[in-house]
């Protein structure tokens, strides 16, 4: 995600809903990670100690090519991230740092690659590697090194905010037909196998790295001259259905919709037009089957040729697939498995696309629809389940500092993560982030380490309660282990666990902490059971 506190909703939209899904990854069923690595089973996470795992993270990305793409954090930040619960980084990488020269890697690049890595490990983080791009390259914003852009000196177009360009400028389309053809770069070489190639370093450097978790193969992948297709289908079902709107909502014109700088209170209009999901759905669904033949076709055959460079030198660690933007906003995904040299599935994917209303980086962050929303989670879930991955949510928030507004939106996106039982990477840390009216939603109750299997977990901001259900596993013997937020400290005596077993214990997740890690040890059956802690009641 580029961050842009302008977007225009009709862009962010028609942008969204122009690009499309993406593709979960597999990797080859002879591929089980070494004892120590977290892995995948039956649609979860597992720890090393065989335990259902949610993580629950932010984004570290760095865009800035001056400082080299490192990130403006220090020690203190990952002091506080772990004081906040989280337990999981991701982690921007830059192929323009990497690889600034064709076939050069960067070796001081590398090494501060692995002191960031050595720093989150020291603080009890998960990491996994994002390659991180926004319209490919830094001329146009973040990404790939020049010798990779094949825009064929075609010119570059801006619009009023960053994702414009997706949309108008022949270079940046350019850029990503050249892309999805593996285009030889000056050395002959296709310019994806050039980009697999990186990824083959990467996963060399880190194959024995218990603290990498996985590989996020590409941010945000993007159609390019493709677009043009989906807006037109996208705006001709906006025509068609506009019998849906409600009685007195007056459609918008083409030219409103398409004017380069539309007002702000007719980017309004449009998020209340869209409060109706019978229309809104009619949009998405009509991105999908260009969106869906870009993901089953090019996306997944470079998706592929990266797993298959990975897999050569490392079979320890899980590969993520995500979706083009489309599906950020709800456009069904057609991603399908990766599979090893004999066709069987890759075992160790997971499904991590972004999830955002259509409002997100406009001022209009308050009009965020709860109806979209579960429209979205809804269909990622039901993506994650038909390929039978666990799913993370790698981006949705950037909320920023916002106001008091956005909270019901916060909460409501949580409690559909928690629905869901997804893991999630909020985009993502900035300075303020303490003083941001949402929070409560960082720094919150979560079940991290099930011994078996999760079941359900609900937190309830306005009581301030949390409760968790799981199934327990008879061969697993760790703990399962529930963080606490400082805020639930005054009513550990609360805790209900049932059945009790031999009771629960408090540790803390580091020293002086106020903030709490429940450890319930396993009672050695497979009998589900169930934590709660609210504060007591008042009279």
């Amino acid at each position: 995600m580029q961050t842009s506190s302008t977007v225009p909703l009709r862009l962010r939209f028609f942008s969204a809903v122009l690009t499309g899904l993406m593709l979960c990854l597999f990797s080859p069923a002879h591929a089980r990670p070494a004892s120590g690595f977290v892995s995948v089973k039956d649609g979860r996470f597992i720890d090393p100690e065989g335990r259902h795992l949610l993580l629950h993270g932010i984004n570290i990305v760095s865009k800035n090519r001056q400082g080299n793409y490192q990130p403006r954090v220090t020690e203190k930040d990952f002091e506080q991230l772990r004081a906040w619960g989280w337990n999981c980084i991701r982690f921007g990488v830059s192929w323009d740092g990497l690889e600034p020269e064709i076939n050069r890697f960067d070796e001081a690049y590398l090494e501060k690659l692995d002191g960031w890595i050595a720093l989150a490990k020291q603080y009890g983080f998960y990491v996994f590697l994002d390659m991180h791009q926004d319209l490919f390259n830094h001329k146009y914003g973040n990404g790939a090194p020049d010798w990779a852009t094949l825009d064929d000196g075609m010119p570059h177009l801006r619009g009023a905010i960053w994702s414009d360009a997706y949309m108008i400028s022949p270079a940046v389309q350019t850029v990503f037909d050249n892309f999805w053809a593996n285009k030889p770069c000056a050395d002959g070489v296709g310019v994806q196998d050039h980009f697999a190639a990186a990824w083959k370093k990467l996963a060399e450097r880190y194959k024995d790295e218990p603290a990498v978790i996985a590989y996020d193969l590409f941010n945000e992948p993007n159609i390019g001259s493709g677009n043009a297709a989906i807006i037109l289908e996208v705006l001709n079902a906006y025509v068609s259905n506009t019998d849906k709107l409600a009685e007195g909502d007056k459609p918008l014109t083409l030219d409103e919709v398409m004017q380069p700088n539309p007002q702000r209170n007719l980017r309004s209009v449009l998020a209340k037009q869209m409060q109706n999901l019978e229309l809104y759905q009619a949009l998405l669904d009509a991105a999908a089957p260009l969106c869906v033949d870009f993901e089953s076709t090019r996306l997944t055959a470079m998706f592929q040729r990266v797993r298959d460079a990975i897999r050569s030198v490392d079979q320890n660690h899980i590969i993520f697939l995500e979706t083009n933007i489309s599906a950020n906003m709800g456009v069904p995904t057609g991603v399908q498995p990766l599979v090893d040299e004999t066709g069987q599935r890759d075992p160790l994917l997971a499904y991590a696309p972004h999830a955002y209303d259509i409002v997100v980086d406009t001022h209009d962050l308050e009009l965020a629809f709860n109806g979209r929303l579960e429209l979205i989670f809804r269909r990622h879930a039901e993506s994650g389940k038909r390929l039978d991955m666990p799913v993370l949510i790698g981006e949705w928030g950037a909320f920023g500092r916002g106001s008091a507004g956005i909270l019901p939106s916060a909460r409501f996106t949580v409690a559909m993560m928690e629905k869901y039982l997804m893991s999630n990477t909020y985009w993502d840390y900035s300075y303020g982030l303490n003083d941001s009216p949402c929070h409560e939603i960082f720094e919150r109750p979560i079940a991290r380490n099930t011994s078996g299997i999760l079941l359900s977990c609900a937190t309830d901001f306005e009581k301030g309660s949390f409760e968790c259900r799981w199934k327990e596993d008879p061969t697993i013997k760790a703990p399962t282990c529930i963080f606490l937020p400082e805020r639930m400290a005054p009513y550990l005596d609360a805790i209900c666990v049932a059945p009790a077993g031999t009771g629960w214990s408090v540790t803390r997740p580091y020293e002086n902490s106020a903030a709490a890690v429940i450890e319930i040890p396993a009672a050695g059956g497979q009998e589900e059971r169930t934590f709660f802690i609210a504060p007591p009641e008042t009279d």
